[in-house]
């Protein structure tokens, strides 16, 4: 039923006015709930590239949210786009800080996917003494660490 929203639909449209015009300034995001910013960033294409992430950013900030849920998928679509190394720094303060799988999981999983293992190690093993038992089983399956 989500995917038929009204509110959906206008945060869709922002997202193909973006590709259109390459300029996030005068994308109607005014009112926006978390809800519709997560289905703005869970709609960017996974090849965006550097400049346009940079520019999402630079416009909205993404990369300093105080939202670990928006914080949490712009990470996960930077990872896949590339843009990750730019703010490696703030995805691992974000890795080093919750302990939820709900974050956790997607981050590692897009590391390892994306060429990024090493760094998703040398993360873990700052963070994994913090994580709760259940949280560091599914992360050490996943990265397979080993102790």
């Amino acid at each position: 039923y989500l995917r038929d929203s009204d509110k959906f639909k206008k945060v869709e449209a922002q997202v193909e006015q973006f590709y259109k015009t390459n300029d996030a300034k005068d994308l109607k995001t005014a009112d926006w709930t978390t809800h519709e910013w997560l289905h703005f960033i869970r709609n960017l294409k996974p090849d965006m590239g550097n400049p346009m992430m940079a520019k999402l950013d630079a416009a909205f900030g993404f990369s300093d949210s105080g939202n670990s849920e928006i914080l949490a998928a712009w990470f996960e679509v930077s990872i896949k786009n590339g843009y990750a190394l730019k703010i490696l720094p703030k995805i691992e303060k974000l890795l080093t800080s919750v302990g939820r799988r709900k974050f956790l999981t997607p981050l590692y999983r897009a590391m390892k996917e994306n060429g990024m293992m090493e760094d998703a190690q040398d993360i873990y093993a700052k963070a994994r003494p913090n994580y709760h038992s259940v949280s560091r089983g599914t992360m050490d399956a996943l990265l397979n660490n080993v102790e």
